[in-house]
């Protein structure tokens, strides 16, 4: 039995069915749209991510903000310095530990971030539309599990 890939022309498209390049396909194509997205309202993707985390999580520190953003502790302080200067965040000493700071959003931020989920949920809409709610549960339950998987197994 002849495999798909060589009966394809030099100049056809033919890409791996690997998952893992399914995925980075899918990550590639979705990033491209929220950078169109989220420089509307003058973010990028990271930046997003960092506001959607704070709303969920007010007063989390910058460390903490680096580990659930992808991002080192390094460029989410650089990151947070420069949301607070678009007024979008504030810092404020943590009452429990006064050698911390809490990061939370202003209301400019979450208006920013509203502004922003609503259009991400138009694109989600847009990708997500031939697939059924019962499959978008299941494909959320999956990745939640491939992520977890990953991110406990060592690399080689």
């Amino acid at each position: 039995m002849e495999s798909s890939t060589s009966t394809a022309r030099p100049d056809e498209l033919v890409t791996p069915d690997r998952l893992t390049y399914l995925v980075k396909q899918l990550q590639e194509a979705l990033l491209v749209r929220l950078r169109e997205i989220t420089q509307h309202f003058d973010l990028t993707p990271k930046q997003y991510t960092a506001l959607s985390v704070l709303a969920k999580y007010p007063g989390m520190s910058s460390a903490a903000l680096a580990r659930v953003s992808f991002v080192t502790p390094q460029a989410a302080n650089e990151m947070v310095t420069m949301l607070e200067g678009k007024g979008f965040l504030t810092r404020s000493v943590d009452r429990r530990n006064r050698r911390c700071l809490e990061v939370e959003l202003t209301r400019s931020g979450s208006k920013a971030l509203a502004r922003c989920d609503a259009l991400v949920a138009q694109l989600e809409a847009e990708v997500f539309e031939g697939v059924s709610a019962a499959e978008q549960v299941r494909f959320r339950r999956t990745l939640k599990v491939c992520v977890q998987a990953a991110g406990t197994h060592p690399s080689s």
